[in-house]
C-alpha cells in the first residue's frame, strides 16, 4: 500500500520521537510517505498541499493537525516564529473549519481512505484550557469526517488519556520556541528524549506538545490497526 501521514511537527517527527519512523519499521513492502513539516497549522498545511505534487494515489492518508491552530494565550516568541515562518493560526473555529474542510475534499481527491485524525494534547494536563479548546476542534474534526463517505475519524485522545489515568500530572510546557529548537537539535535519539521527558514528569510527551517514545508508540499501534483494517489493493 501506498500510505500517507500528513501533519505538523507530530507528524514529521522533530522534535521528539517520530511515530513514522516506527511504522516505517512495521509496515515492509509498503510506500511510507511523510508530509509533516513543522508549525504547520489548518491554514498552512492546506496551502502547502496545494502546492505539492503528489504523485499516484495514496491508498490512505491520515491527516493530523489542529494543535497549532489554538487561540489561547500563546506566548509571544511562538507568535513572532509562526508569523516569519507564515504558518499563521485560524482566527477562530469557523476559519479552522473552512480551511479542514477544503484540505479533506483535497485528499478525497487523491486518496483512497483518509484518516481524520483529532488533534491532541497542548500539556499532560487534559482539563487544561488548552486542551478544552482542543476538543472543540477535534469535534469540528468528527463532524467533517462524517459528511464525506472515504473519510475515517480516529480519535486517539482516549489512548492517551488511558495510559495518563492515575499518574502524577506534570504542566511542563516550553517556555520559547528557542527551548523547542534546543530539544530538536540536542534531543535525536529515543533514550535521550524519554529521559528528558522523565526529568521533566512528563509520561506520553517530551514537552507536553512533542512526543516522547511512549506516545510515538501510542499512535503508531492505532494509526496500524487502522492501516490493517483495510484490505491490501489487489
Amino acid at each position: 500500500m501506498r500510505i500517507a501521514f500528513i501533519g505538523d511537527s507530530l507528524t514529521e517527527g522533530i522534535p521528539g520521537s517520530s511515530y513514522v519512523a516506527i511504522l516505517r519499521d512495521r509496515l515492509p513492502g509498503h510506500t511510507v510517505i511523510n508530509l509533516g513539516a513543522g508549525n504547520d497549522t489548518a491554514v498552512s498545511l492546506y496551502r502547502r498541499l496545494t502546492r505539492l505534487h503528489f504523485g499516484e494515489p495514496f491508498d490512505i492518508a491520515f491527516l493530523w493537525v489542529g494543535v497549532n491552530d489554538l487561540s489561547g494565550a500563546v506566548r509571544w516568541p511562538f507568535r513572532a516564529a509562526n508569523a516569519l515562518l507564515r504558518k499563521p493560526r485560524s482566527k477562530d473555529v469557523e476559519e479552522f473549519r473552512h480551511y479542514y474542510q477544503a484540505t479533506l475534499d483535497l485528499l478525497c481527491g487523491h486518496a483512497c481512505r483518509v484518516i481524520a485524525v483529532a488533534p491532541l494534547l497542548k500539556g499532560e494536563d487534559a482539563g487544561n484550557p488548552w486542551n478544552r479548546e482542543l476538543e472543540v476542534l477535534a469535534s469540528v474534526v468528527e463532524g467533517l469526517a462524517l459528511r464525506h463517505k472515504q473519510v475515517e475519524y480516529l480519535n486517539l485522545r482516549p489512548a492517551f488519556a488511558a495510559r495518563l489515568a492515575g499518574q502524577p500530572i506534570s504542566d511542563y510546557l516550553p517556555r520559547s520556541a528557542i527551548r523547542v529548537a534546543l530539544d530538536a537539535l540536542l534531543l535525536r535519539s529515543r533514550e535521550q528524549i524519554d529521559r528528558k521527558a522523565a526529568e521533566r514528569g512528563l509520561h506520553v510527551t517530551l514537552d507536553g506538545l512533542h512526543l516522547n517514545g511512549a506516545g510515538a508508540e501510542i499512535v503508531a499501534e492505532m494509526f496500524l490497526k487502522t492501516i490493517f483494517a483495510y484490505p491490501a489493493p489487489s
